[in-house]
C-alpha cells in the first residue's frame, strides 16, 4: 500500500529528525492530529454499521412506504469482508451492512481478528439489513454470489448462514436451481461455481473491530491524505503562495518536516490502532434492523 511505497522510498533527513527525543512529544501529538482528526473523526461511528443514505430515509420518514415487518436480516460468508460489505450496500433494497465474525462452535470465546486469522473456526461475515419488499431473499442470494470473493480457508469461506427452516429451504432451493441453470456448473465469468456455497445454521455473530467497519471509505481518505503528505515532504508545496510554505517553521521543523512528521505519525497510529483494538461485541438478531429503524 501507500505506506510501504513511502518507506521504500528512502528516509530523508527530515524523517530521521522526527525520531530524535527532542521531538518525541510533537510526534505523539501529531499521531492524534493526523489519524484521529482526519480519519476517526471523519468517520466517527454513531453506530457500528454502514447504512445506505438512499434507502435509510425511506425507513425512518413518517409515512414511509417501508414497514418494520418488511425489514429483515441475513448473514453471509463472502471471503474478506471489506469489499463485499460496501458492494452489497449499493444494491437496491439493502439498508445497512456490518462486518463481523461468526460460524464457530458455541463453546468458543468471543474472537479477535488475530484469533480469526490464525484459527480454523471463525468466518469473516457480512450481516445485512434489507427491505424484502424491494429485494427478495432469493435476489439477495444472487447478490451474495455475485459479489463474494471467497478463499480456501474457513475464514474466507462462501457460506449462507440461515436463521430458520424457511431460510434454509429458500437457500437450498436457490442453490439447486442455480446449479441446474448454470452452464458447466460455473455461475460466474471467473469460473466460480455455485457448488462452493455452503449452507449453515446461524450462530453467534460478533461485530468486528471498529477499524474494519467502513474500511474502504476510511482507507480512501487516508490514502489521499498520505499521498498529499508525501508530496509535501518532498517539497512539492514549497513554492506555493509566493514561497511562504517553504519558509514555515513549526516546532523546529520546516513545512517539509511537518508533512513528514504527520505521515510518520499517521503510519504509527495505524499500527497502534491495529495492535490495541479489542472492541469486538456480540450483535443479537434484530440489532441491525433496530439501527436502521432508529436512524
Amino acid at each position: 500500500g501507500y505506506l510501504q511505497h513511502h518507506f521504500s522510498y528512502s528516509l530523508s533527513p527530515t524523517l530521521t529528525a522526527i525520531m530524535s527525543p527532542k521531538l518525541a512529544f510533537s510526534s505523539s501529538f501529531l499521531v492524534v492530529l493526523a489519524s484521529q482528526a482526519l480519519s476517526t473523526l471523519a468517520f466517527a461511528p454513531t453506530q457500528s454499521w454502514t447504512t445506505s443514505s438512499s434507502t435509510t430515509t425511506t425507513v425512518t420518514d413518517v409515512g414511509s412506504t417501508t414497514s418494520l415487518s418488511a425489514v429483515r436480516e441475513a448473514t453471509f460468508g463472502m471471503g474478506c469482508f471489506w469489499e463485499p460489505s460496501e458492494s452489497l450496500l449499493k444494491k437496491p433494497g439493502v439498508l445497512a451492512t456490518t462486518v463481523g465474525y461468526t460460524g464457530a462452535p458455541p463453546n468458543k470465546p468471543p474472537p479477535l481478528y488475530d484469533t480469526v486469522c490464525f484459527g480454523k473456526d471463525w468466518v469473516e461475515a457480512v450481516r445485512v439489513a434489507y427491505d424484502d419488499e424491494v429485494v427478495s431473499y432469493t435476489q439477495l442470494l444472487d447478490h451474495f454470489f455475485e459479489l463474494q470473493k471467497p478463499g480456501y480457508s474457513r475464514q474466507y469461506a462462501s457460506i449462507v448462514f440461515v436463521d430458520d427452516k424457511t431460510e434454509e429451504k429458500e437457500a437450498g432451493n436457490w442453490k439447486k436451481a442455480s446449479i441446474a441453470s448454470s452452464s458447466d456448473k460455473n455461475g460466474r465469468d471467473d469460473g466460480l461455481s455455485y457448488e462452493i456455497v455452503e449452507i449453515e445454521p446461524s450462530s453467534s455473530f460478533y461485530k468486528a473491530e471498529e477499524y474494519h467497519q467502513r474500511y474502504w471509505e476510511k482507507k480512501r481518505l487516508q490514502l489521499a491524505f498520505g499521498l498529499a503528505l508525501i508530496a509535501g515532504e518532498s517539497g512539492a508545496y514549497n513554492d506555493l503562495f509566493g514561497g511562504v510554505l517553504g519558509n514555515v517553521q513549526v516546532l523546529d521543523l520546516s513545512f517539509d518536516g511537518v508533512c513528514g512528521a504527520l505521515f510518520f505519525a499517521g503510519a504509527v497510529w495505524l499500527l497502534v490502532e491495529r495492535a490495541i483494538a479489542r472492541d469486538v461485541r456480540e450483535l443479537k438478531q434484530g440489532d441491525l434492523i433496530a439501527s436502521v429503524t432508529k436512524n
